[in-house]
This record gives C-alpha cells, sequence and structure tokens, in this order.
C-alpha cells in the first residue's frame, strides 16, 4: 500500500507566481506552513458547508438554472491541493490507509473463489455455495450510487467510517458463521460497507487533489483494485490450504480494515457537514433509493440466475428482468420530478462524455472480469492446475495492468490528455481479446503468457483516463455521485458480461456434450460431474480417452467464450472516439467536502475550463 503513499510524496506545491510572496500560517492539522491562498486549517469548519447544507437545492437534479454558475465556481483559486499541502508523513499515512480500504474491498469480492470448494464441503451445501459470492456482488453493486449522496450529506469521513465498520460486522460474521445462510448473512452486510470502501476513496481523492495530480493518485489505485480483485482467487486458495482454514478468507480483513480505519480517522482531515443530524435524515431521498436498489436487485439476480440455475426463457428469470427494468424506468421518473436531492441527479448527462464513460464502464467491467473469471479455469482443465497456480498463470495479466494504469495516470497528469491513452488502451485490449482465442488444449505457457501481457496493456492504460473523463464532464458539487456511479456500473457491468460469456460457454458446451453422451452413455455420471466440476476430469474413475474428449470439448466452449469477449472491447473502442476533449483543471475545486478552500480570484481561463464541460 506504499505505492500510493510514495505516489502522493511526489506531488509538488505548483501555487501560483503571486501567492509566493503571500505571508504563511500553519496549519493545524500537520504543522506545515502553507501559503495563505492555500487552505489555512484541515479541521476548521467553515461558512461554505453550513451555506452548502441550507441554501435551497434543485428540484429535479437536471434544470436548475444556476448549474452553470455553479459550474464557474467549482475552482476556489488555490494552485495548492489540500493533499499536496500535507506534510510527507501524513501524506503517506493518508494514502497508505486509503489504499488499505481499496485493498480490501476489492480482494473480498474474488477471495471466496479459491475455498468456494472447502466451504461447501464444510456445509454439506454444494447447491447453494455461489449465493456466497452472489450476495456480496448484489449489495455491493445495489449499494454503491447511495454512498456518493450519502457522503455530500453526513460527510465523506463519517460515511466511509460507516461503510468499514459495517464491512468489517459482516467479515466477522462470515468468518465465524455456522450455517451457510449465516454465512450468506454476512456476506451480505460485508458488501454492503464494501461499496463504500471502493467507491468514496475516489471521491476523497477528488477533493483534496487539483485534476491535473489527480490522474496520479487515482492511477495508484486503480492499480490497486485491480491487482486486489485478480489475487483474490490465489490468496483464497492459500487461506484454505493453511493451518487455519477458510474462515480466514474473512478474518483476514479484521486486522487490515480496522489499521485503515484507524489511520483514516486521524490523520485525513476534511471539513464536515453541520446540518443536525435530523436534518440530514430528511435530506435524504429514501423513495429514490427504494426504487433504485429494488430495480438493481432484480436485474442483478436475473443475471445471476439466467443460464445456470433457471434457463433464461424461464418465467422467473424472464419477470425478474422485465421489472427490474421497469422499476428502474420509474426511478429515472421519480428522479426528474420529485427530490430536491435526488439520488442520482439527471443533470450529470448534459455532457455527453458523462452518458460515454457510464458506457464504456459496463464493456470494461466485462473485459476486466471475463479473462480473471476464464483465464484460471482454462489452465484448471488444459493443465491439471490447482487454484492456486491457476490464479498465478494471471500474473501475465494483472502486472501490466499494475504498471500501466499507473504510467497512464502519470502521463494524464503530465500532458492533461485522456482521450489518446482510451484510444490507444482500448485498442490493444481488442487485440489481445482476439488473441485469447489462440488458446487451444496445446498452448505453451510461453505464448500464453505473452498474449495475455498485451491484454493487461491494453486494460492498464485504458483504466485510470475513464474515471477522469467522466469527472472533468460533470459539476463539481455531482462528483460525489458520479464517481460511486461510475464504480457501480463498472461492477454491474461484470454481471453483464459474466451473464453473457457463462451461457455462450453453456450452450456450446450443451451442443458438444451431446455426442459424447451417446458414445460414452455407460460414463454418463461421470460427465454430468465434470459439467458441475471441470476438476472431475481428472478424477481416477475417467478413462483416459474421455478424458482427452473432454479436454477437448471444454477447451471449444472456452474458445467461444473468449469470441464472445472480443465485442466488448470492440465497442469501448468506437465509444473512446466519440469523446470531447475538457481541459483539466489546475486549481482546487470546490466541493462539497472541501468548500472551505475557496479564494474568489478564479481566473478567466479556469471559469472558461469550467463551462466547457457542461
Amino acid at each position: 500500500m506504499a505505492a500510493a503513499g510514495s505516489a502522493a510524496s511526489k506531488l509538488t506545491d505548483n501555487s501560483d507566481k503571486s501567492s509566493t510572496n503571500s505571508s504563511s500560517e500553519v496549519c493545524a492539522a500537520d504543522k506545515t506552513a502553507v501559503p495563505t491562498t492555500a487552505a489555512p486549517t484541515l479541521t476548521r469548519i467553515g461558512s461554505e458547508v453550513a451555506n452548502e447544507s441550507t441554501k435551497p437545492h434543485s428540484k429535479s437534479g437536471g434544470n436548475d438554472e444556476d448549474d452553470e454558475d455553479d459550474r464557474d465556481e467549482k475552482h476556489v483559486g488555490n494552485t495548492q491541493s489540500i493533499i499536496s499541502s500535507m506534510s510527507l508523513q501524513r501524506r503517506i499515512l493518508t494514502m497508505s490507509a486509503l489504499s488499505l480500504s481499496v485493498f480490501i474491498g476489492s480482494l473480498e469480492q474474488t477471495i471466496v473463489a479459491g475455498s468456494l470448494p472447502a466451504i461447501a464441503e464444510n456445509f454439506e451445501a454444494l447447491d447453494s455455495i455461489n449465493w456466497v459470492a452472489t450476495s456480496f456482488l448484489l449489495a455491493s453493486t445495489a449499494m454503491q450510487p447511495l454512498y456518493g449522496r450519502l457522503s455530500d450529506i453526513f460527510g465523506r469521513i463519517e460515511t466511509l467510517i460507516a461503510g468499514m465498520l459495517v464491512f468489517l460486522a459482516g467479515s466477522a460474521v462470515s468468518g465465524a458463521a455456522s450455517s451457510m445462510g449465516m454465512l450468506i448473512g454476512g456476506r451480505v452486510i460485508q458488501g454492503l460497507g464494501a461499496s463504500a470502501l471502493i467507491s468514496l476513496v475516489m471521491v476523497i481523492v477528488s477533493d483534496i487533489s487539483i485534476e491535473r495530480e489527480r490522474a496520479k493518485i487515482t492511477s495508484v489505485f486503480a492499480a490497486i483494485w485491480a491487482a486486489s480483485s485478480v489475487l483474490g482467487p490465489v490468496l483464497g486458495g492459500v487461506f484454505t490450504q493453511s493451518g487455519g482454514g477458510w474462515r480466514w478468507v474473512f478474518y483476514f480483513s479484521l486486522p487490515v480494515g480496522g489499521l485503515a480505519g484507524i489511520f483514516i480517522v486521524i490523520f485525513l482531515r476534511l471539513p464536515r457537514p453541520r446540518d443536525s443530524f435530523w436534518e440530514k435524515l430528511r435530506r435524504i431521498d429514501f423513495a429514490g433509493m427504494i426504487i433504485m436498489v429494488g430495480g438493481m436487485v432484480m436485474v442483478l439476480l436475473a443475471l445471476s440466475y439466467g443460464g445456470k440455475d433457471y434457463p433464461w426463457s424461464s418465467a422467473l428469470v424472464l419477470c425478474l428482468l422485465i421489472f427490474g427494468i421497469v422499476v428502474l424506468g420509474i426511478f429515472i421518473l421519480v428522479e426528474w420530478k420529485i427530490p430536491k436531492e435526488p439520488i442520482v441527479p439527471l443533470r450529470l448527462f448534459k455532457n455527453r462524455n458523462v452518458g460515454l464513460a457510464l458506457t464504456q464502464q459496463i464493456f470494461m467491467g466485462a473485459t476486466l472480469f471475463g479473462p480473471t473469471y476464464y483465464i484460471p479455469i482454462y489452465f484448471s482443465i488444459v493443465k491439471n492446475s490447482s487454484s492456486i497456480v491457476a490464479g498465478l498463470y494471471l500474473l501475465p495479466y494483472l502486472l501490466p495492468i499494475t504498471i500501466l494504469s499507473v504510467a497512464s495516470g502519470f502521463f494524464v497528469s503530465k500532458t492533461g490528455r485522456y482521450r489518446e491513452p482510451q484510444w490507444v488502451g482500448s485498442a490493444i485490449l481488442t487485440a489481445g481479446l482476439c488473441l485469447l482465442i489462440l488458446f487451444d488444449e496445446n498452448v505453451t505457457t510461453g505464448k500464453a503468457t505473452g498474449i495475455l501481457i498485451v491484454s493487461g496493456i491494453g486494460m492498464g492504460i485504458l483504466m485510470q483516463p475513464v474515471l477522469l473523463c467522466l469527472q472533468t464532464a460533470i459539476l463539481a458539487r455531482d462528483i460525489a455521485t458520479g464517481t460511486t456511479l461510475f464504480v457501480a456500473i463498472r461492477s454491474l457491468g461484470g454481471s453483464v458480461g459474466l451473464a453473457v460469456f457463462q451461457t455462450v460457454q453453456q450452450n456450446r458446451l450443451n451442443a458438444l456434450l451431446a455426442p459424447l453422451y451417446e458414445k460414452y452413455a455407460e460414463h454418463k455420471s461421470i460427465i454430468d460431474a465434470t459439467v458441475q466440476n471441470q476438476a472431475a476430469i481428472y478424477y481416477d474413475n475417467v478413462p483416459n480417452d474421455l478424458r482427452e474428449e473432454l479436454v477437448q470439448v471444454f477447451v471449444k466452449a472456452l474458445r467461444s467464450v473468449f469470441y464472445s469477449m472480443i465485442p466488448f472491447g470492440a465497442l469501448l473502442f468506437i465509444l473512446s472516439l466519440f469523446l470531447k476533449h475538457i481541459p483539466l483543471r489546475t486549481k482546487m475545486a470546490k466541493t462539497q467536502a472541501n468548500s472551505d478552500y475557496k479564494n474568489n480570484n478564479t481566473s478567466g481561463t479556469e471559469e472558461k475550463q469550467d463551462k466547457n464541460a457542461v
């Protein structure tokens, strides 16, 4: 986690020349002398926060006349950000704590994959084992869009710590589970909290940094998110095979999360909204919250059931999908007409870059989670690899993502250009996905490594600029909502992609297995067992000739999956061509969490940049 602190330590004070002769004062938070044009203190709560919580709010989140003025006020005139005014020690500790939050939040999305067989055996509940992963995904994806608005109302740190406590409670319940029902319940609680750990860190970084320097910091967090997501199954297998068993898959998060929470409370200081607790409650859009969560849960359940537990044509799946889409349509109508502070203000979509970036996230989620899920399956079938070794085959995919994500962030910070990395990254990613179809039962490790490196390079270059593209296109007061929606749609895209890929795989398997059922009628039970658990291909009771044909069948089905990933990458590239370039700001933005940091000497150039974004 020191990577984030190291990146943050590279940020320098780029204050305007006009401010260099100003007197300095000591920052109360870390006793560091800073120019008076910067924030006088990190702990003082200024009148701006109080005014922000008491001023009239627009009704629909999309039609208020002061939107453009609000955008023009986005810069408070400081070229020194909050993070660059911190002492080096405080900066490193703060960024390390935020990094740990992202790490454990994203790790728990995938870490159970390496321990599911042991959990199923422990509770003798193979039929419901998939819900250990699905319940977490449902809860975290449905909750993510809410945290942005909640953090605007209750404060960033308060909301993040609340999410951390919920996450840790879920981890404790999951680790101590005495039944499958208790474990699934713990995973739901975990998911509700985990969504705050990932999305709110990105929001906080937006509050404490200037857009040009933000690219460096968020690129490190993006790399941590990708690395922990990919390493999750490997670590899950390690914990499961260690002396502590699968329960440490969940207990592991307790000390890490506790340490991160303590560091955040001690070292990260942001102004807090001054409304009373009951005033804050009255600002919550409860109707929109309930409708949105209900709609998303129905859609996600349909994606989870379809093609696996139930056919896509079944009444249950169709009803969940149709009613979920209808409810989400009602949510949009409600957000447009009723609340003063909607969960998702429709003004977000006034700029085309917002719609394009959010749509890109659907395809990015699919192209990230697709290889992460299916490459280990491929190697477990072809090489008879254990879950740990199969997961290690993802390293050629993971390492380029980690390195290029950071490099891409520094490039954007240096040049201010974020469209070009998207063009290059999505093109390379699409090429890498095309190369995946070369995977067959005879592929060499060197060839597979080279192919995965290409895909990883493309994903790494692409990951960071998409978020920055979104943030430059929205109003300052909508940064939290836009960022959390961005993260939620990425998770939704992963669910959509996996649903498509699993359907393709299952349909192809059904077609290819039909002749085998006829040819090996006496071994029907063996074939059925391999469909449920690919590791059964290498059981001693499987005849050698049947084993060879089963490997060929499963590899052909996986190649069909790899073919189906290509359109997702191609659509990413096509969408990137329609993005409009909006200059990155070089001064601090006024958001609801940093509105102490205000200076009325906003330059005409910065005002022009703001107007170009809406």
